[in-house]
């Protein structure tokens, strides 16, 4: 079995890419060093967000909450709900920082950052 680092699917070995999110399957064994940064609440927030980082060479994956389709989710609002939708950025660890620092200037109040757990 391996496993996906961002939405933690599991699938059969063979499978190289995960069809979620698109991003690089793991042994099952291995831990995660990619880390949840924060949330964007519109697409376009969200394919910018993408671009910024990418720009930076700091390797994202964006995560559409109202649905998986592609890499970046749908474009639309939730059906069941009157809230925007939700992107989830996810980021390698060692990026961390720099990454917030970036989305802050680049987004200021379009996206929140994840409250570290104490």
């Amino acid at each position: 079995m391996v496993l996906c680092p961002i939405c933690k699917a599991e699938w059969e070995d063979g499978i190289s890419e995960c069809p979620i999110c698109g991003q690089q399957l793991q042994p099952e064994e291995g831990e995660s060093e990619w880390i949840l940064l924060g949330t964007v609440g519109d697409k376009i927030s969200a394919d910018f967000a993408k671009e910024v980082l990418k720009s930076y060479e700091i390797p994202s994956v964006v995560i559409s909450k109202s649905g998986f389709f592609g890499e970046v989710g749908l474009p639309l609002n939730p059906i069941y709900s009157t809230e925007s939708a939700l992107f989830e950025v996810s980021v390698p660890v060692i990026h961390v920082e720099e990454a917030a620092v970036l989305l802050d200037m680049a987004l200021g109040d379009s996206w929140r950052r994840k409250q570290e757990e104490e």
